[in-house]
């Protein structure tokens, strides 16, 4: 069978809970059935390449934007199970803050603000958004102030999964809007990964 997209590190921490000697750490060891969940979510994230939507649209641009959101979606959804596992509170962004700084997240910000430099996506979650705080930050985000790119998938995944966000809702070129959630998902991929293949015994 094929372990393409797993984490890097997931073999190796496999054979480990194979092991009689037990390398794993504590913290990982009593975790395996939650982790082997989270390592096939990882993967069908990252292996996601689009939606298969037939010919029931009349422009083939809707699709290439569901997969955009999809794509998000599917990552935000790995990103959240691996915080649980690890002891984090993906809605506590104070927590996240700095294991993303470590992996440059404001130099995604810094694209992201490029590719969309009206605001136009930012500024529709805002309007949908639910609760004071989570609007309070996107509007920060507008105004200037990096947040996490965490942030802004888990407001994304928010908005669509309660059918606020369509295809041609944001008004974002696909284009533009296919780049942030490539971008959004790359990075959110890699930190997994990263963080991952660092708890796992070398």
């Amino acid at each position: 069978m094929s372990k393409k997209n797993y984490p890097k590190a997931w073999r190796r921490f496999a054979t480990q809970v194979n092991q009689s000697d037990h390398q794993v750490s504590v913290e990982l060891g009593n975790k395996f059935d939650r982790l082997a969940r989270w390592a096939a979510r990882f993967r069908l994230a990252k292996s996601f390449k689009r939606l298969d939507l037939g010919d029931h649209y009349a422009s083939p641009l809707t699709p290439q934007l569901y997969s955009a959101i999809t794509r998000i979606f599917l990552t935000y959804t790995a990103f959240e199970t691996y915080c649980r596992i690890i002891g984090l509170n993906p809605s506590q962004e104070a927590q996240l803050e700095a294991w993303q700084n470590e992996q440059s997240q404001t130099t995604i910000i810094e694209e992201i603000r490029r590719l969309d430099p009206k605001h136009t996506f930012s500024s529709f979650l805002e309007e949908h958004l639910e609760g004071v705080a989570l609007k309070r930050m996107m509007r920060d985000f507008i105004e200037g102030k990096d947040v996490n790119i965490s942030f802004l998938a888990r407001c994304t995944r928010h908005i669509f999964a309660h059918g606020v966000l369509t295809a041609h809702s944001s008004n974002l070129s696909v284009k533009r809007f296919e780049e942030v959630s490539q971008i959004i998902s790359d990075f959110l991929i890699n930190c997994m990964d990263r963080d991952f293949d660092s708890r796992v015994a070398k």
